[in-house]
């Protein structure tokens, strides 16, 4: 009866869980990694700094393994393509003005051994989504922000509509990317 009790305890560790705080296991004699560069296909400027951060941030903040800040330090590496991010609206007013628009992040990325190059994890056209309002009078219902309770309504009625869109669209990117680093994060992680 004891060796089925010690199976049962080491079966989740065979499957790719680790203990908070232990660092993960990686194939290749990954014990570190680092973020390098991402080329940015979209005319969102400034979203490849913004992702390798988010992906820089993920694996800090969850420990699962040591980062480290030079690109050619890490025993792995982190890179990518975002190849488009979309934007359409997918809700109007009876006078035919948007009032609810969708945004879409496609992206690739890539992990190698640092040695040799090796592709260790890969994932390509990844997407994600995020709603977002562009006019005071409406709530987004779906949206992370309404469906956490984190929208801030106060702020919302001192800027301009054109303030507004633009304020949200950022907003709705940032969580987009946040939302999506964390995905490809527990994928890598999963898939070892």
């Amino acid at each position: 009866m004891g060796k089925w009790i010690v199976l049962f305890a080491l079966a989740p560790l065979a499957c790719g869980y680790h203990i908070v705080g232990e660092p993960a296991s990686m194939p290749g004699d990954i014990r570190s990694i680092s973020v390098g560069h991402f080329d940015n296909q979209s005319h969102q400027e400034g979203l490849e700094k913004a992702l390798a951060f988010a992906f820089e941030r993920e694996f800090y903040e969850r420990g699962s393994l040591p980062v480290r800040e030079d690109p050619s330090q890490g025993d792995g590496i982190i890179t990518g393509t975002i190849r488009e991010v979309r934007t359409r609206p997918v809700s109007f007013s009876a006078n035919e003005n948007a009032l609810q628009y969708e945004i879409e992040l496609t992206l690739d990325v890539i992990l190698k051994r640092q040695a040799d190059g090796k592709v260790l994890w890969k994932g390509s056209h990844l997407r994600a989504y995020e709603e977002y309002s562009v006019s005071r009078e409406t709530v987004v219902p779906s949206s992370s922000q309404f469906q956490q309770g984190t929208l801030n309504f106060g702020n919302l009625a001192q800027l301009s509509d054109i303030q507004l869109a633009e304020t949200e669209k950022r907003l709705a990117l940032e969580r987009m990317v946040r939302s999506i680093v964390r995905d490809v994060h527990d994928r890598i992680l999963d898939d070892f």
